[in-house]
């Protein structure tokens, strides 16, 4: 039985894998001279949900889940820290996809500015497919490890955490 914590990250994960994909090929398009109609709003929504998710996804990781499985599973640590510590490096490959939107927006469509996004959209796809493959694996292992507890100490904290982004309190913090 997959933990339900586990499970709404994995879903977290699949989410971000279909909005890296819509934005590189959106950048595609425009990095060739021939934009969509939706290609405006994919990046926004791309931007949004990075801003809004991801965020929220690398500290339900680093705040609830990785510190319990490197205490019940010491040997998962070093692999545990290394994953947190690429969570900047990928916060900042999407601040560069968002300037690169604002850019392209500002514009008017100078011919390189397609070409810098889909070149940071294509970076930030290759660390996150890379990134997000490790952290899979890593939780078909927590899955084993963690107990029924954890798993219900980790929603509430995950919990927790959307309701704060809401603006409906939900504690400290």
């Amino acid at each position: 039985m997959q933990l339900a914590s586990l499970a709404q990250l994995e879903r977290s994960h699949r989410r971000h894998d279909e909005v890296i994909h819509e934005l590189v090929e959106a950048s595609r398009r425009l990095a060739a001279g021939r934009p969509e109609p939706d290609d405006h709003r994919i990046l926004t929504d791309a931007i949004g949900f990075f801003e809004r998710a991801v965020t929220r996804h690398f500290r339900d990781e680093e705040g609830s889940v990785f510190p319990r499985l490197s205490t019940r599973r010491p040997d998962l640590a070093a692999e545990l820290a290394q994953l947190s510590a690429e969570h900047p490096a990928q916060v900042s490959l999407q601040a560069s996809v968002a300037a690169a939107v604002r850019a392209l927006e500002a514009g008017g469509g100078r011919p390189g500015d397609g070409k810098t996004l889909l070149e940071a959209a294509s970076r930030l796809a290759d660390a996150h497919r890379a990134h997000v493959a490790r952290e899979d694996a890593i939780f078909a292992a927590a899955n084993a490890s963690l107990t029924a507890e954890d798993d219900q100490e980790i929603v509430a904290e995950m919990e927790m955490r959307r309701n704060r982004d809401r603006g409906g309190g939900g504690g400290g913090g």
